[in-house]
C-alpha cells in the first residue's frame, strides 16, 4: 500500500513537472510572439516615418534648388511628378525667402500617392553655401491621408563648395497621425549628405545619426544609424514616399534590441529585422 501511494505520488510529480514544463515553454513562446509583434510595430513606425520626413527632405532639397540661379553644370529642367501645376510658389531673393508647396485638396503623383495641404519651407542663406538655413513646416499636410506635423530645421555644415553637401537635420515636435486617428511622434538629430549627379534621378543620399520618439503602438523606443542608410531619388516604392535601399539602424525599446537591415541596394519595400537572434523579414507598405 505504502509503494502503490509513494508511484503514485510520483506519477502526480511526472505530470506535474510536465504540465509546468508545457506552460513555460508555451508562455515563452508567447512572450517571443509578443516581443516580434512589438517590434514589427515599432519597425514599422520608425520606416514609415523615415520615408515620409525623406520624402518631404527630397522636395525641400528640389524646391531649394529651383531658387538658385546656378545649378552647378546640372540639368536645370526636369519634371517632379510630385509637384503637380501651380503647386510651386516663391517669395524671396537667393539669400532668403519662402517657398510655399500648395498641394491644395489632393495633388497625384505617378505612383498614386495623394498630398494634400501645405509645405512651408523658409530660408536664410544660400541653400548651397556652408551656414545656410532651412526651415520646413507643415499645414494641414497630409500624404496618403496620414497628417504630418512637426518642425524640420536644415542647415548645411559643408565644409567646401562642392558636388557634395552635407547638413544636419533636426525635427522637433514629429507626428504623423493615421486615418483611424492612431499616432507616431519623433524627434531627431541626423546628419544628411547629399551625392549629386549631373541627372538629379540618379542622386543619392546618406543619413546617420539619431532618432527618439513613440510608435504607433505606445512603445518608446531610441534609434541609432550603425551605417548609413543610403536613399536614392528614383527609389519611390512605397506608398509612404522614400525607404532605404541599405544600411542599418538599431532601434531600443524597453524590452528589445531590434536591429533593421535594409538591404544591399535592391529597390525593394523589405525589411529585414533582427530581434533576440530571431530574423524576420516584413514588407513596408
Amino acid at each position: 500500500m505504502k509503494l502503490t501511494k509513494l508511484n503514485s505520488r510520483r506519477v502526480t510529480l511526472s505530470l506535474s513537472a510536465g504540465i509546468l514544463s508545457l506552460l513555460m515553454f508555451s508562455c515563452a513562446d508567447d512572450e517571443v510572439g509578443q516581443n516580434q509583434s512589438v517590434s514589427t510595430n515599432v519597425v514599422e513606425a520608425d520606416a514609415e516615418m523615415d520615408a515620409v520626413f525623406e520624402d518631404i527632405d527630397d522636395l525641400s532639397s528640389i524646391s531649394l534648388e529651383a531658387t538658385e540661379a546656378n545649378s552647378g553644370g546640372r540639368m536645370e529642367e526636369f519634371e517632379d511628378d510630385r509637384l503637380c501645376e501651380g503647386v510651386f510658389s516663391y517669395e524671396g531673393t537667393k539669400e532668403s525667402g519662402t517657398i510655399t508647396l500648395d498641394f491644395g485638396d489632393g495633388c497625384v503623383d505617378r505612383k498614386g500617392n495623394v498630398r494634400k495641404g501645405i509645405i512651408t519651407i523658409s530660408h536664410t542663406g544660400r541653400f548651397f553655401a556652408p551656414g545656410g538655413i532651412s526651415v520646413v513646416s507643415f499645414d494641414n499636410y497630409s500624404i496618403n491621408d496620414i497628417q504630418v506635423e512637426g518642425t524640420r530645421t536644415i542647415e548645411n555644415i559643408t565644409e567646401s563648395l562642392s558636388d557634395t553637401l552635407m547638413f544636419s537635420v533636426t525635427l522637433k515636435g514629429g507626428k504623423l497621425t493615421w486615418p483611424d486617428e492612431s499616432f507616431a511622434t519623433r524627434e531627431v538629430n541626423r546628419v544628411r549628405v547629399w551625392e549629386r549627379a549631373l541627372n538629379p534621378l540618379n542622386d543619392k543620399v546618406l543619413v546617420s545619426g539619431t532618432a527618439s520618439g513613440v510608435s504607433r503602438g505606445g512603445v518608446a523606443y531610441s534609434g541609432l544609424i550603425t551605417e548609413d542608410l543610403v536613399f536614392v531619388r528614383n527609389c519611390r516604392i512605397s506608398k509612404r514616399g522614400k525607404l532605404p535601399v541599405e544600411g542599418i539602424n538599431v532601434v531600443t525599446t524597453e524590452n528589445n534590441i531590434i536591429t533593421m537591415y535594409f538591404g544591399d541596394g535592391e529597390c525593394d519595400r523589405r525589411v529585414r529585422i533582427v530581434v533576440d537572434g530571431v530574423s524576420d523579414d516584413i514588407v513596408v507598405e
